[in-house]
């Protein structure tokens, strides 16, 4: 294993170096262009009001997404121009257009949700739209490898699982920004993962695209840390998600069968395993309802996510954050161990103790907010008793006199 890893880590020392300067550039480009970005939303209006399932006090700017996007543009794109000729020996013409034309669909329909507003089936329909020509170029899972199942050929499943995989984390990360920095921080961390992935697959394009990624995200941090001045909005967390999606599919094409997908579900796990529960929890919610009813209700916001039951433990948020923060890094960390090792077994295993892990917070929260609703029931009925009693003897004051 040295050889081969010193062999990979020579060859991609000015990559890396590039890689560097590309997270530094969309770090500060990403940070300086916040401010104006925050007061061009004030004027467009495009603002995060308060509401049943927000957490802030007040109106906050939420056109964040078009400075990280500026970020990424300048760090990614001034690195991978000036070092085209290594990476245009490895990635096609055809597949950073489809790449570039994904992200610019995504980001535009982003735009124009935290602008005025896009149906859940719209916003759905141009995700599809946005991840097809990936997967038509070749962005797509080919083998599902399982202890006691063996290798199993995905076939023509294969471009529908990778297109149900795109558009599933690109929500997934869209609905995890629930609270100050948590997206952003958690795309950070994920992204340095796929980075260290792809430095060992000598993978350069995606080593510099996450390296942008990652530094657009810390610099917009800066300014969306708990009080937030300004959210991301779906122009961010979208353009964010899909492309940690797509990166997650082409990292499969160079990595062992052994490992393919079970790299990406490790480092992903959390927004998308915390997704697919609410989602089930959702439709679950009314059993007597109609079917198709019960399938809509599984894409209706709601309360019910991560975050939001975690917030019931009371506190600073910054610190579910945190807890957040830590359980992303340690299975990050864990799915790079098996892409080192290529255990099969062990990815597995591990996968079924994160969904273990996010399905037991999931619980002690519920537990948090049942005890919290049957105390505030007693509350009420202790109240209304007392209200009673209190008429009852005023009631036999005025007969005794």
């Amino acid at each position: 294993m040295a050889p081969i890893a010193g062999g990979i880590f020579s060859r991609m020392d000015v990559i890396l170096l590039y890689a560097l300067g590309a997270a530094f550039v969309a770090a500060l480009a990403t940070s300086l262009v916040v401010p104006p970005v925050t007061r061009l939303a004030v004027v467009l209006r495009a603002l995060d009001h308060p509401g049943e399932r927000k957490f802030q006090t007040g109106a906050v700017p939420r056109l964040g997404g078009v400075a990280i996007a500026i970020g990424l543009v300048l760090g990614g794109g001034a690195a991978a121009v000036s070092q085209w000729g290594r990476l245009g020996a490895v990635v096609g013409r055809s597949e950073l257009l489809a790449l570039v034309f994904g992200t610019g669909v995504i980001f535009l329909v982003g735009v124009v949700d935290d602008l005025v507003g896009v149906s859940a089936f719209k916003k759905l329909l141009f995700q599809v739209v946005a991840a097809w020509p990936l997967v038509q170029v070749g962005w797509s899972f080919e083998v599902l490898r399982l202890p006691g199942l063996g290798q199993i050929d995905l076939g023509l499943f294969g471009g529908l699982v990778s297109l149900l995989w795109i558009v599933g984390v690109t929500n997934a990360i869209n609905l995890i920004d629930g609270l100050d920095g948590l997206a952003g921080g958690v795309v950070t961390i994920i992204s340095v993962s796929f980075l260290g992935y792809a430095i060992l697959q000598g993978n350069p394009g995606t080593v510099i695209l996450m390296a942008a990624v990652a530094g657009a995200c810390i610099g917009f941090l800066r300014h969306n840390w708990e009080p937030a001045r300004v959210f991301m909005g779906d122009s961010g967390s979208l353009t964010l998600g899909f492309l940690l999606a797509a990166t997650a599919v082409h990292s499969s094409l160079k990595a062992p069968a052994t490992v393919a997908i079970l790299v990406p579900i490790l480092a992903l796990g959390v927004p998308v395993m915390d997704t697919l529960l609410v989602m089930m929890v959702r439709f679950l919610d009314r059993p007597k309802s109609a079917p198709a009813d019960r399938f809509l209700r599984m894409f209706h916001a709601d309360r019910k996510h991560l975050h939001h039951l975690l917030a019931h433990f009371g506190g600073k948020r910054s610190r579910i954050v945190g807890m957040i923060y830590a359980v992303v890094l340690s299975f990050c960390a864990l799915a790079l161990f098996v892409a080192v090792t290529g255990q099969t077994t062990l990815g597995v295993v591990l996968v079924a103790l994160e969904f273990s892990v996010i399905l037991t917070m999931r619980q002690l929260g519920m537990a948090m907010e049942a005890r919290r609703l049957a105390r505030l029931q007693r509350e009420e009925i202790k109240s209304e008793v007392m209200g009673f009693q209190d008429v009852q003897t005023a009631v036999v004051r005025r007969i005794a006199r």
